[in-house]
């Protein structure tokens, strides 16, 4: 009785302890000034009844005036954006390439509370979520736009170069941008993210690069249950995903190989016209790890890290291509 007494308190004074953070948790605060300058800053915008955070890296040698290209990036399950910006290299290589980048944060599955990894992990809304979760009732598609419209006065980008990428929950997030959000984009990239839109018909198709490990223990390619730190799942097969989203943006559903080499293996869905591809990289006996980025997890839960491919200098040499092609 005694030990039990003990766990109640323990976890009234827990709960007790997460709500004081809820209530009396300083807010973020928007720091981007203006005018703009290179360097790491937040921009709090409120969206769904959310004081929504965005991590805004603008590379060095940066001059007020311009308008350069803008990378979204978006962060996995129990990630956050600056995580984002410097495990996987997006930072060094925004200042390397000269191109601004946006990392948000997601909001937690109750979003009312702090995110956790383990116990509340900061999420997207990419459709892939439980819908009886509360998160699934807010809508990131909207807070994405009110996001580039807020950056379109406090720090003017090329908007006809406005790319997207991001990793599982982030890379589905991304497939769900390009279904909904299309116009506001030149071309997609993504790390194993799930494509779980019903029945997407984007308004513009885009070019879209996809990456994934063949031993990808969360995202595996014959799809089956998946195991979790936060509950099990099932996934459909990778390449019934990928055929589906190569339909939505009018390309053939059967792919065709371009290359074998290096434990890499790439293909192609060809357009039906003259319109976008889908490229797929897969990697052979990597898992769910950002390739070429910093290892934040261990093994036994995200597979094994093999691959020498650097993803995010992948992404952007696609992205580069993808923006040439239409000029």
């Amino acid at each position: 009785m005694v030990r039990f007494r003990l766990k109640i308190a323990s976890l009234l004074l827990v709960a007790a302890g997460v709500f004081s953070l809820v209530a009396w948790g300083d807010s973020p605060q928007t720091t981007l000034p203006s005018p703009p300058q290179s360097g790491r800053f937040t921009l709090v915008i409120k969206s769904g009844g959310y004081d929504r955070v965005a991590q805004i890296h603008i590379p060095t040698g940066y001059k007020s005036g311009t308008k350069p290209p803008l990378v979204l990036l978006l962060h996995g399950g129990g990630g956050s954006g600056t995580s984002a910006l410097d495990k996987d290299g997006w930072a060094a290589k925004a200042d390397k390439e000269g191109f601004l980048i946006v990392a948000p944060e997601g909001l937690g599955a109750l979003p009312k509370l702090p995110t956790n990894f383990r116990t509340n992990p900061a999420l997207w809304n990419s459709g892939q979520l439980n819908t009886r979760s509360p998160r699934t009732a807010i809508d990131d598609v909207a807070f994405i736009r009110q996001l580039l419209d807020e950056l379109k006065n406090r720090l003017p980008y090329d908007e006809s170069r406005v790319f997207s990428t991001g990793h599982s929950n982030g890379g589905g997030m991304t497939f769900r941008l390009a279904a909904e959000l299309s116009e506001r984009f030149c071309a997609i990239g993504m790390v194993a993210g799930r494509m779980v839109v019903d029945n997407p018909k984007p308004t513009k198709p885009l070019p879209t690069l996809y990456i994934i490990g063949t031993t990808d223990p969360l995202m595996p390619l014959d799809g089956g249950e998946v195991k979790s730190p936060w509950g099990n799942w099932t996934n459909r097969p990778v390449v019934e995903q990928l055929s589906r989203w190569a339909e939505a943006i009018g390309c053939e559903e059967e792919p065709k190989v371009l290359s074998e080499k290096d434990d890499l293996r790439k293909v192609e869905y060809p357009s039906k016209g003259n319109g976008p591809k889908l490229t797929v990289i897969y990697l052979e006996s990597h898992g769910h790890h950002w390739p070429g980025g910093k290892q934040t997890l261990p093994e036994s839960m995200i597979g094994p890290i093999k691959s020498k491919l650097n993803a995010t200098d992948a992404i952007w040499e696609f992205f580069k291509t993808a923006s040439a092609s239409k000029n």
